[in-house]
C-alpha cells in the first residue's frame, strides 16, 4: 500500500513533456544540439529544433536573415542544414508547433558589445511569448568562453547576470551553463566547443548532458 502511494505521488509530481521546441545559436548546430536532442528524444519527447548561427534574442523577435548556417530538425519528420535563411520568429514557431516546453539557448552573441535596454526588452518579449502560450520556459545561458580578444570580462558577466535576472523575474527556468563548462585555453576559437581539436565534441556533449540533467519535469 505504501509503495503504491509513493509511486502515485511520484507520478503526480513528475510531468513529462511530449513536444519540445528549441531555438538556439550556433552552439546547437553541432554536437551540443545533437546530443541534447538525442537525450530528449530518448526520453520519448517530440523535438523541434531551430539552431541558427550568429543569432541574438532580437533575431528571434524580428526574424532577421543571417548567413552563419542553420540546423532544423523535427523528430521523425525532417532534418536539414543550410547556410542562408531568415531566422524564424519565435512567435510564429509557437503558433505553428504548439510546444509544451520551449528551450531558448541564447546569450553568447550578446557578449561582444555593451548591453542596451533593447536587449533586455527582447529577452522579456521572448519569455513572454512562451508564457503567453502556456508552455514551460527554459533559458540556457552561454557556456564558458575563452577568447583572447574578449577582454571585457565585466561585459560577459553583465550578460550572464541580465539573462539570469530577467529569467528569474519572469518565472523562466534559467540554466547557468558557464558554471559547469570549461573551455580549454589556447584551443579552438574560444567559443565553439566543436572547434576544439580532438576533445571538442566530447566537451560539447558533456555540456548537453549537464543541461539535460538540470531540466525540470
Amino acid at each position: 500500500m505504501l509503495r503504491f502511494l509513493l509511486l502515485s505521488l511520484w507520478a503526480i509530481s513528475f510531468h513529462s513533456f511530449s513536444k519540445t521546441l528549441i531555438i538556439s545559436d550556433s552552439h546547437s548546430v553541432g554536437a551540443f544540439g545533437e546530443e541534447l536532442v538525442r537525450l530528449l528524444e530518448k526520453g520519448g519527447e517530440e523535438v523541434s529544433i531551430f539552431a541558427f548561427g550568429g543569432t541574438r534574442p532580437i533575431d528571434w523577435v524580428q526574424g532577421n536573415n543571417l548567413t552563419w548556417g542553420y540546423w532544423e530538425h523535427h523528430t521523425g519528420r525532417l532534418d536539414r542544414r543550410g547556410d542562408n535563411r531568415a531566422t524564424p520568429k519565435l512567435e510564429t514557431l509557437i503558433h505553428e508547433l504548439s510546444p509544451e516546453r520551449v528551450i531558448i539557448v541564447q546569450g553568447t552573441n550578446m557578449v561582444w558589445r555593451k548591453l542596451t535596454p533593447s536587449d533586455q526588452s527582447d529577452v522579456q518579449f521572448l519569455i513572454g511569448q512562451v508564457q503567453k502560450a502556456g508552455a514551460d520556459c527554459v533559458w540556457v545561458g552561454p557556456p564558458d568562453l575563452n577568447v583572447p580578444t574578449l577582454e571585457n570580462e565585466e561585459g560577459v558577466r553583465s550578460v550572464q547576470n541580465m539573462l539570469a535576472q530577467e529569467s528569474q523575474n519572469l518565472g523562466c527556468h534559467f540554466i547557468k551553463s558557464w558554471t559547469f563548462t570549461d573551455y580549454p585555453q589556447n584551443q579552438g576559437d574560444g567559443v565553439h566547443y566543436d572547434a576544439i581539436p580532438r576533445i571538442g565534441k566530447k566537451l560539447a556533449k558533456k555540456w548537453a548532458r549537464g543541461v539535460h540533467a538540470r531540466l525540470r519535469y
